[in-house]
């Protein structure tokens, strides 16, 4: 009969834990809380973003416990912890580390290196959408690979617009990480802060967008990922550029913190300037 009753506790649990969305804090190591955090189920098309006070809530109806609950914030280490354990925090606060990246001032010999752009520029054809009227459009990343194998500095993200209508400021994230198994990889990003570009519909010109890097000493000898998104307060639409049935081009898309998708067969614009070595 105890064995009856612990088993039936057991499966009310379950339920009860299945059945509802969890709220809880994401915080640095001095309890501050961290804002645009995002946080979801690993691989799993499900998640969202703290708040300005940190504050986050999940939907966790049928998830299994097996599964892994991930948080990622620019200036922080991925964080990532077992849905099981999750479930044992019960306040739901975790805390991040702050990512340790050397940026120390290169040293450079100008004849060395020289000025190029990689990627793609194209703002004659419209590639991909975004509409804020669908969720899943604002939570998705796209993606680009650039092949490297010489030491670069990457001193500008530049984008194509080739069509927008949006209601106020529109914010765009960035994020540029290193390659693992061909795909972007969070534990490799390249950068400690968030890269943000906030334009009017005014700021474009010739369907062009830039966000100056220069400053922020971002490195790298492999190949590597250009990222970019949409702000969560983002209202209105938008078409970027690209190459459309470029067979040897390939588009990188996630949603939410969901596994990494390749297209293969066409790029949106998204190029950099970069200083590369001879």
């Amino acid at each position: 009969m105890k064995k009856i009753k612990f088993t039936l506790l057991s499966i009310l649990i379950t339920i009860s834990f299945h059945a509802q969305k969890i709220s809880g804090k994401i915080l640095d190591e001095n309890n501050n809380p961290i804002s645009e955090a995002r946080i979801g189920i690993e691989n799993k098309e499900i998640g969202g973003i703290t708040d300005s006070n940190g504050n986050y809530t999940i939907d966790l109806n049928n998830i299994d416990k097996t599964e892994t609950f991930k948080v990622i914030a620019s200036e922080y280490e991925p964080f990532k912890v077992s849905i099981a354990d999750f479930v044992k925090s019960q306040n739901y606060i975790f805390q991040l580390k702050k990512k340790a990246i050397d940026l120390n001032a290169v040293i450079i010999n100008p004849k060395k290196y020289v000025h190029k752009n990689f990627g793609t520029s194209n703002a004659k054809k419209a590639y991909f959408s975004i509409d804020s009227n669908d969720p899943d459009d604002i939570f998705i990343e796209h993606s680009i690979k650039i092949s490297n194998k010489k030491k670069l500095k990457i001193k500008n993200i530049n984008i194509n617009i080739v069509d927008s209508k949006f209601e106020k400021n529109a914010i765009f994230i960035f994020d540029i990480q290193n390659a693992k198994n061909g795909f972007p990889d969070d534990t490799q990003s390249l950068i400690n802060e968030t890269l943000k570009l906030t334009v009017s519909e005014n700021d474009i010109k010739n369907k062009k967008l830039s966000l100056d890097i220069s400053d922020k000493n971002i490195w790298t000898d492999k190949d590597f990922f250009i990222s970019v998104r949409m702000a969560e307060d983002f209202k209105g639409k938008l078409s970027f550029g690209g190459n459309i049935f470029a067979f040897s081009k390939d588009t990188y898309y996630r949603n939410y913190l969901g596994e990494w998708k390749k297209y293969s067969g066409g790029e949106p614009s998204i190029n950099v300037d970069v200083m590369i070595e001879k």
